[in-house]
């Protein structure tokens, strides 16, 4: 396989699946720098890309659901505001908020920008965390840089934890 798609391959690979991208490159017989480079490029390279996407996706989908109620059949809307009302009516009923339900919630709130910056290129994947931290951090100040932060400081890490594994060193 020529150099360039192996770089281009890890690349690829970062934009989605992070944490097995070191193994790959690894096993494609990359040196470390150069897995470095391409897996830390490609993680940041498809946050932004879909960071972005999903503010256009959000402002859009505004847009077009009044256009879509437009071209649907009126029995399938019929349909829609009956389920609806189904929703509501359940809604009524639901369990009241008590002292452990608020203790989750605060909890949930407290670490939910951290979490999710933290736990994004590894636990979730790179483009579910972006446009999760855009649908609910997106007015956060410095929420893109400390992704980016986050996703090259566990790149080196993954590396370098990769890296350590005997069987895999050439």
């Amino acid at each position: 396989m020529p150099y360039y798609l192996k770089i281009i391959n890890v690349f690829l690979l970062a934009t989605v699946k992070y944490f097995y991208t070191p193994l790959a490159a690894f096993l494609l017989k990359l040196s470390f720098l150069e897995t470095i480079i391409a897996m830390v490029s490609g993680g940041i390279v498809s946050f932004l890309v879909f960071y972005y996407f999903a503010n256009i996706l959000i402002v859009t989908s505004g847009y077009f659901k009044s256009f879509i109620t437009k071209i649907l059949p009126n029995k399938w809307l019929d349909q829609y505001e009956a389920r609806k009302q189904k929703r509501a009516i359940k809604r009524k009923h639901r369990k009241k908020f008590t002292r452990r339900n608020k203790l989750i919630i605060k909890i949930r709130r407290s670490y939910g920008f951290w979490g999710i910056i933290i736990t994004m290129p590894i636990f979730l994947s790179i483009p579910l965390g972006a446009f999760l931290l855009h649908k609910y951090f997106s007015y956060k100040k410095g929420a893109v840089l400390y992704s980016l932060i986050a996703i090259a400081a566990e790149g080196i890490i993954l590396c370098f934890l990769y890296y350590l594994i005997p069987g895999l060193r050439s």
